[in-house]
């Protein structure tokens, strides 16, 4: 604990209890939170976290009771989400809130809050107070909300999921400076969050509540729950895959595209794990869908063991037979029944219309006509239990489901065709750390048991490289380091590589600003606006990916350079 002065804690407790109903949300807690301390709550959805954070707040959510001694000195709290009036312009917020708190005009709260956006590290070109929340950027609403807080000034800061839903690289950047003003400022902050928000990156100590009882937070499996084999021959390849969208004509009528793959070389092997790894606007999940042809992508080719997928998507052209019947349809059959997807919201990808069972039963007559119809109910009770669920799930409905069960219920609809390669775009995404988890070890585990080829697209920098072979970096449409997973667990060389792996250990990353968006990408390098290492040349040429060691490729001009300062 760090002692700053003689006074008493801002935030003690003593056999703090929460009780909703019969349930224990928070069972006899006794904490000290010192000025200058960052303590931050993690636990999952459901856990109590919202509640004892609204309880040191004195608002206690309706329903629960609250015993045992609470004292907190001078707190502000930021609601779950960072909500904001819609509608209303930012300014009349600020003087709402920072006005309120200090009695401030409108010109004056709005230069405390000016002050703590440089303490956020936003430009003053970026700062627009005469517009609504809605009409910014996520993370520059955050920084707004944290903005406010250090304009107030409060003894005790309490945040619920602060900077949740942003991307890795930006939350933590502000989750730091948050903990850098509470510190210097000498204001206990306490974050409460998911293990996944990263509230635990900045804190002094961390905590963990579970089953009503705060404890040391569980340490974070690192490694592969088996050794990785070796995989074998490549048998899926891409060359030079670009995806263009089309967008509405121009000023004179031209025509006008969006490109956001920019030629992509990717070869697979037999038993491999490859993951792509970028944030928001990287494209990885793009490229995971132009290898399905969900849909063809725009250049290139994609070639699953011999065949151009591309040429055997296209549609046929006018006047030729399309009886499907061919045998560029016979193969794409073939194909589809080979590579399958995984998506980011399994839940959607089903219809709500049927049972799981009717479902899988129609898959398996479009993808495996040859197992016959009295055999389907066996394949299909076994696929489901291999992917952690049981056969009685396959009478149920879709909306019957929760989140986990319909995530594993989208694994065992991939692997029922008896497919080679699976290719999972975000598939836990909308899972619990502890649901994210064991749905993990079950792909894995269906992974090793099959030698099935993976392709695994994440943000999770670290969760991603755990059980790959390879790794692929992805920014603004680009491959900007590819490299075995070992070596970009621990050395990777790219500027972005880098912070996405400082993100990932809850370290401030050495990024500023945000990624800019697909319409307003700068020239030269596409990460040179926040990149430690840029110079003058980045804006003159796209870095070409340069092997620099073996099986290891970096695009960047400047990544053998020290950071300037």
């Amino acid at each position: 604990m760090n002692h700053i002065s003689a006074k008493p804690a801002p935030v003690e407790t003593e056999a703090l209890t929460l009780m909703l109903g019969d349930r224990v949300l928070l069972d006899r807690a006794s904490l000290r939170v010192e000025r200058g301390e960052v303590l931050a709550f993690t636990g999952g959805a459901g856990s109590g976290k919202t509640a004892l954070l609204a309880a040191l707040a004195g608002q206690p959510p309706a329903g629960v009771d609250v015993a045992g001694g609470i004292r907190v000195d001078g707190h502000l709290l930021i609601a779950q989400g960072g909500r904001l009036a819609p509608r209303r312009p930012l300014a009349l917020q600020v003087a709402e809130v920072v006005g309120h708190h200090l009695g401030l005009d409108l010109r004056l709260a709005l230069r405390r809050t000016a002050d703590g956006l440089d303490r956020m590290g936003v430009p003053a070109a970026a700062r627009r107070f005469d517009l609504p929340p809605e009409q910014l950027p996520d993370s520059l609403r955050w920084a707004c909300l944290f903005a406010m807080a250090v304009a107030v000034g409060p003894a005790v800061l309490l945040a619920d999921a602060p900077a949740a839903g942003l991307d890795p690289t930006v939350r933590l950047r502000l989750l730091h400076r948050l903990a850098d003003w509470a510190r210097a400022d000498g204001v206990a902050l306490i974050l409460a969050g998911r293990p996944e928000d990263g509230v635990a990156g900045p804190a002094d100590h961390v905590l963990s509540l579970r089953r009503g009882r705060l404890l040391a937070p569980k340490p974070p499996r690192t490694a592969p729950l088996t050794p990785l084999e070796p995989p074998g021959a490549s048998r899926l390849h891409a060359r030079s895959v670009g995806m263009s969208y089309p967008l509405s004509p121009g000023p004179k009528g031209e025509a006008r595209t969006l490109a956001v793959l920019h030629g992509i070389d990717l070869d697979l092997r037999t038993g491999e794990t490859l993951a792509l790894l970028g944030e928001t606007g990287s494209a990885k999940a793009t490229l995971a869908r132009s290898l399905l042809c969900l849909p063809p992508p725009t250049a290139g080719a994609v070639v699953w063991m011999g065949r151009d997928l591309m040429a055997a998507s296209a549609p046929p052209a006018t006047g030729e037979d399309a009886d499907n019947s061919g045998p560029d349809h016979v193969g794409l059959r073939r194909a589809r029944r080979d590579l399958q997807p995984l998506f980011p919201d399994p839940a959607a990808s089903f219809d709500p219309a049927m049972t799981i069972g009717a479902q899988f039963d129609l898959a398996l007559e479009s993808l495996r006509p040859d197992i016959a119809a009295d055999r389907r109910d066996h394949r299909i009770d076994e696929a489901l239990e291999e992917a952690g669920l049981r056969p009685e799930a396959a009478l149920r409905w879709p909306a019957a489901l929760t989140v986990a069960e319909a995530a594993h219920a989208g694994l065992a609809r991939a692997i029922l065709p008896e497919p080679r390669v699976l290719i999972a775009d975000e598939p836990a995404a909308s899972l619990s750390a502890e649901e994210r988890e064991t749905f993990l070890d079950t792909l894995m585990a269906v992974r090793d048991r099959r030698r099935l080829s993976l392709v695994l697209a994440t943000d999770r920098y670290d969760e991603g490289l755990r059980d790959a072979h390879r790794g692929i970096v992805m920014l603004a449409g680009r491959v900007v380091e590819s490299a075995d997973a070992e070596t970009l667990r621990t050395a990777p060389l790219h500027p972005y590589s880098r912070a996405m792996l400082a993100a990932s250990r809850g370290e401030r990353p050495a990024l500023e600003g945000d990624a800019p968006s697909a319409f307003g990408q700068p020239t030269g390098c596409p990460l040179r606006r926040r990149c430690p290492l840029a110079r003058e040349f980045c804006a003159q040429a796209v870095p070409a990916l340069e092997e620099v060691a073996p099986g290891h490729h970096v695009a960047c001009h400047y990544w053998d350079t020290p950071a300037e300062g």
